[in-house]
């Protein structure tokens, strides 16, 4: 039985003789406890409960929620924003960054007024925060360029060859060294790449769109392999909300001169919709998607396992191409049709083999080898006077601060 405060408690065993003269205490090495420095303690208890599981429920309900969410919010951002693209005849991609930016900034506003903190930037992270609203700031401009440029299963192909990039600077730059199975996946990713671009028509694909891609995923493989570390970190300090918020208002102010420069502000002018409202709603409804999914992501990785954020990369990457095709109309030839095929394959591949070796070094780098949700079981002969364990005294003279690790239930 999960009972509110946390702890744990069952039925004891029983035989011919009555109920054994033990105690039964089992200790959960998973990461939240080893993080906490926490032991669960579970007694014997005379009355049999029901499982208690609110708490479960919710936690199961939110999990499912997230997944279906992001799965939802990853494949209609982009097919939105290629609608926008192509249907309004929208072709400012940069402006389209920072009107999402604005959005963003304004969503967030009602999370400060109902209490949320707005923490700054710490004065001495100022440098390192700058870099990654820099190399954000491409990977945005430059996907959304990508996807004005291209058709959306040519850019989602290219898009999955990011790993790659990855891998490749880790090479180049700190000299690490994957095990041999997280390369192979590459072979039908990259091949599959390679073959939807190629294969593709004219109207679906051209150089400039395949060179503003190419900047897209280096500048984001190199944001994931130099800032991983220091977001992670200054997410934790700050919070989601003030971090996101900060990251979008320096980027707004690289965006709107960057598309001056380009001439999108000029044609924004001339846009043949400027003054109807409804195309206006769904430019700035596309705003909301960028830190929406930001949020779900989040969530997921919270609430469900890594492997299911697997998955979702996976479903997302598939439905997104093949939805597109369908809304689109795009003629797919059987050779890029074997390309897309071969990309996605080579990207599930990827992803289960880059898992298998994250899971692989976590267990490594656990005391004695146990795994991290592995139980121990101690069996200890009970004091019928002193309720208490040898074993919890042991722990309790063995806190510096005199406090107990090991929560107890009452009998």
């Amino acid at each position: 039985r999960l009972s509110k405060s946390g702890s744990l408690s069952f039925h004891p065993l029983f035989c011919e003789g009555g109920a054994l003269p033990w105690k039964i205490e089992l200790y959960f090495l998973s990461m939240t406890d080893l993080t906490a420095g926490k032991a669960v303690s579970l007694q014997s208890e005379p009355n049999l409960k029901l499982w208690n599981c609110a708490s479960w429920s919710s936690n199961t309900i939110i999990a499912v929620l997230s997944v279906l969410g992001l799965v939802i919010v990853a494949v209609t951002k982009t097919i939105w924003t290629k609608a926008m693209f192509s249907g309004l005849d929208f072709h400012f991609p940069i402006m389209a960054c920072a009107i999402s930016c604005v959005v963003t900034m304004v969503a967030l506003v009602p999370f400060f007024l109902c209490g949320s903190p707005l923490r700054p930037v710490p004065r001495q992270s100022y440098g390192s925060f700058m870099t990654v609203a820099i190399l954000t700031c491409i990977d945005l401009a430059c996907m959304n360029m990508g996807l004005d440029y291209l058709s959306v299963s040519v850019q989602q192909a290219l898009n999955a060859a990011t790993p790659a990039a990855v891998i490749f600077f880790e090479l180049v730059l700190y000299k690490k060294i994957r095990a041999y199975y997280v390369y192979l996946p590459f072979i039908p990713l990259l091949a599959g790449s390679a073959i939807t671009t190629l294969a593709s028509g004219e109207n679906q694909s051209s150089p400039i769109g395949i060179l503003i891609m190419v900047v897209a995923i280096f500048s984001g493989s190199l944001k994931a392999i130099t800032t991983h570390e220091y977001l992670v970190k200054m997410k934790n300090e700050m919070g989601i909300v003030s971090f996101l918020f900060w990251l979008d208002a320096v980027m707004l102010v690289m965006l709107v001169p960057w598309a001056h420069i380009k001439g999108e502000t000029q044609g924004l002018m001339n846009w043949d919709y400027l003054a109807a409202p409804f195309p206006w709603i769904i430019v700035l409804s596309n705003g909301l998607f960028g830190g929406l999914r930001a949020y779900l992501v989040k969530l997921v990785l919270k609430f469900n396992t890594p492997l299911t954020k697997v998955v979702c990369d996976i479903i997302i990457k598939a439905m997104t191409i093949g939805l597109s095709i369908i809304i689109f109309r795009t003629v797919v030839p059987t050779l890029m049709g074997f390309g897309v095929i071969l990309t996605i394959f080579g990207f599930g591949m990827y992803s289960v083999a880059a898992l298998r070796e994250k899971i692989l070094c976590r267990e490594a780098l656990t005391p004695n080898g146990t795994k991290f949700k592995k139980m121990k079981t101690v069996m200890v002969e009970q004091d019928p006077v002193n309720s208490e364990s040898r074993l919890e005294k042991n722990v309790r003279a063995e806190d510096s601060d005199k406090r107990p690790l090991l929560s107890a239930s009452p009998r």
